[in-house]
């Protein structure tokens, strides 16, 4: 009995480490978007292609507080990926970035709470 136990406390151990470890990619990854982000201008939806990979990447590690605000993020940068240069198109989806920068200020306030981490504010 006693062994099932030691065993029980070590998975649960481990599970912690790895929970912290995922955390801990998961803020330096962000580190990095934020640098990259700099440029990123929330009011033309093409910028957001520029962003598409690393936000791709964050939303598949992101922690289950932002996980839906990185995909609002994917979502639209795909859609803004997809229209190019259509000033049509470009025109529509710059009807949602209401949504998309209420998903960027979760974003940004986890990141400062939970990883210490300033994302580039939305002008």
């Amino acid at each position: 009995m006693r062994t099932v136990v030691m065993t029980a406390a070590m998975i649960a151990a481990a599970a912690g480490l790895t929970a912290c470890t995922e955390e801990q990619a998961y803020c330096v990854d962000l580190a990095g978007y934020a640098a990259s982000a700099v440029n990123v201008d929330p009011q033309k939806p093409a910028d957001y292609v520029k962003i598409l990979d690393d936000a791709k990447k964050l939303q598949d590690s992101a922690p289950k507080e932002v996980k839906d605000d990185w995909a609002a993020i994917v979502a639209f940068a795909e859609k803004a990926q997809k229209a190019g240069t259509d000033r049509v198109q470009l025109a529509r989806l710059s009807k949602e970035t209401g949504a998309v920068t209420t998903a960027y200020q979760q974003i940004a306030s986890h990141a400062k709470d939970s990883c210490k981490v300033d994302v580039p504010a939305l002008n």
